[in-house]
Order: C-alpha cells, then sequence, then structure tokens
C-alpha cells in the first residue's frame, strides 16, 4: 500500500537525538505514513541508533553527500507519498502532528503547503523578538509561536509568516512545478543555511498558496549560549543578503524592503550579533552569492521520479 504522507528527515552525527525524534513520529496516532530518515553521518552511530527501531514504516538511506539540501532533495525523489513533511533531527513532534497536516491539506484543496507552530524544547522563556525564545540565559532559535492561523498566496518574509524547515510540508506537485532545493544553500554548504527560506521565497513569489497553522506542534531543541547564537546570527545575515538580494536583482520590492530592514536593524546592532560592525560586516559578504544564486536554477523532481522511488541503497 501507498502511504498517503512521506516524513523527512535529514541527519548527520546527532544519533541520540535523531532516535528521539523518529519515536516521536512513528508515535503520533494517524498512522499510514512512511518514515525516511537520509543519513549523511560520517559514523555508524545513526545507523546503529535505528537498527533497533522495529517498524516497517522507517526507510534508512544512506548517502556520503554533504549538505542539508542535498539530503533533503535525496528524500524527495525517494518519497512515495503525495505529501511530503519535512521536520529536523533536533525536533520533537507532537502526536497529533500528521493527523493535524493532513487535516489541513484535506480542507484547501487549492493550498501546496502547510506549515506548523514551532516551539522551544524543555523549557519556555520569553519570546523578545522575531523567531526566538529566550530562557535562563539560552536562547532557542528557528522558533514559530503564533497560535492565530494564516493564508498567504502572495509575496511575504517566510520566517516570519510561516516559519522554517523544521516544520513544514508540501504536495509533491510543488517539485514538478517549482523545483526543488538549491543545493549550494542550506547546513553544510559553503553559505551555510537558508535552503528552507529561499525554497519558501520562491513559492511565495510565485502566488503559490501556502498555510500556517498552530495545530501541527513539534518541539525544536537547539538551546544556544550567547557566543554560540552570534555566530548562528551571523551566518543568517550573509543568507539574508545572498536569497533576498537574488530576488531583487529579479525586481522584487518586497525582497528589497526587507533587506534595507535587516541593514538598519544591523546598524542600531539589534540582532545580538555582538557589534554593528560584525553584523554589516557578514550581511555584505552575502551581497557577492545573490549575483550567484539569481543565475541558479533549482533541480526539478522529473514525473518519473514522482511515481518511482530513487534508487538509493537502503541499510535495515
Amino acid at each position: 500500500m501507498m502511504p498517503a504522507l512521506s516524513v523527512l528527515i535529514c541527519t548527520r552525527n546527532r544519533a541520540g537525538k535523531l532516535r528521539r525524534a523518529v519515536d516521536s513520529v512513528l508515535a503520533n496516532s494517524f498512522s499510514e505514513f512512511e518514515l525516511i530518515v537520509v543519513d549523511q553521518s560520517t559514523d555508524g552511530a545513526t545507523s546503529s541508533a535505528l537498527a533497533a527501531v522495529d517498524d516497517s514504516r522507517l526507510r534508512y538511506l544512506h548517502t556520503n553527500t554533504v549538505g542539508v539540501a542535498i539530503s533533503r532533495n535525496i528524500a524527495i525523489r525517494a518519497a512515495r507519498g503525495r505529501i511530503v513533511i519535512f521536520t529536523d533531527d533536533d525536533c520533537v513532534c507532537d502526536s497529533e502532528w500528521l493527523a493535524s497536516i493532513k487535516a489541513e491539506f484535506d480542507s484547501d484543496p487549492a493550498a501546496l503547503g502547510v506549515y506548523g507552530r514551532v516551539i522551544p524544547f524543555g523549557r519556555r522563556g520569553e519570546t523578545g523578538w522575531e523567531c526566538v525564545n529566550e530562557a535562563d540565559g539560552m536562547i532557542c532559535p528557528a522558533i514559530m509561536e503564533s497560535t492565530t492561523r494564516a493564508v498567504v498566496d502572495g509575496p511575504a518574509i517566510p520566517h516570519l509568516v510561516l516559519g522554517g524547515g523544521n516544520n513544514m510540508s508540501f504536495r509533491k506537485e510543488v517539485f514538478l512545478e517549482h523545483g526543488m532545493f538549491i543545493e549550494s544553500l542550506g547546513p553544510g554548504s559553503r553559505i551555510g543555511t537558508g535552503e528552507d527560506t529561499e525554497f519558501s521565497y520562491r513559492l511565495l513569489h510565485h502566488g503559490c498558496r501556502l498555510i500556517y497553522s498552530p495545530n501541527p506542534v513539534v518541539e525544536h531543541d537547539n538551546w544556544l549560549d550567547r557566543p554560540g547564537f552570534a555566530r548562528m546570527m551571523k551566518v543568517a545575515m550573509r543568507v539574508q543578503a545572498a536569497v533576498f538580494g537574488a530576488y531583487v536583482l529579479r525586481g522584487d520590492r518586497l525582497a528589497a524592503v526587507h533587506l534595507l530592514r535587516v541593514a538598519w536593524n544591523l546598524s542600531r546592532d539589534k540582532l545580538a550579533i555582538g557589534s554593528a560592525a560584525a553584523g554589516l560586516f557578514h550581511f555584505v559578504t552575502g551581497l557577492p552569492w545573490a549575483l550567484r544564486l539569481c543565475f541558479t536554477p533549482p533541480p526539478f523532481l522529473k514525473a518519473s521520479e514522482a511515481t518511482r522511488p530513487l534508487s538509493v541503497p537502503e541499510t535495515p
């Protein structure tokens, strides 16, 4: 039987957190799904951790490639479900997560994507500014705590209105019509992150209907101290300049306004990087990447791949 949903998790050398994420997905109340783990680990710990999972819905794919965007694309090609769902190996999924996602797609046939709520794992602090939660001197990024459902079918800044790659899902035809993830972006690439931001903005740029729902919930376990958060933000600012700069070069006004807003906040040292000079330096280093991205087409899912899994070695 073909699964209704394909859940995709990409991982590299985080066996403990991955096993927790896998267990949370397999414990969902909705059961008609497959769970594909694409492993880029350099040791056997992840394979060993999953070998003890006795569940036929789990598919384990090991690859010698490097980079989350590459890994996501491998998983997309291997997916058999008509709805493809992403979370990360440092997340814990609610037991109604999959049922809530499927309900959103069932309620709106025109919706091509559904994003869900992301809350910090283990502790709850203050949401002082965009997409982060702070507690006990630690900061958890990539948070989306809105409890208001939203339907977006035009240009918008993804991380502000939808969230990111740790809780997003799409009808598979999206990858046929609009392409997959650009493989020069994302963790493991030279630039460091941003594959989900670029992909989400691309869909909005083309007028795709995307839904944010507070009902599909995951917890994000990525608490950073302030120096660690500052290092992460330096990478993020480079990526903001690169991704949105590419759309500025295509004449996108919203992207231009967003970059001006980011630069203004950096000049006032508002983004916890450590200094205005450091923030603006990393922002400027992303601008040459914008030119490159402007002329980098995404890889597209082929029609044959949409109905037939990619031949990637599966390890029991």
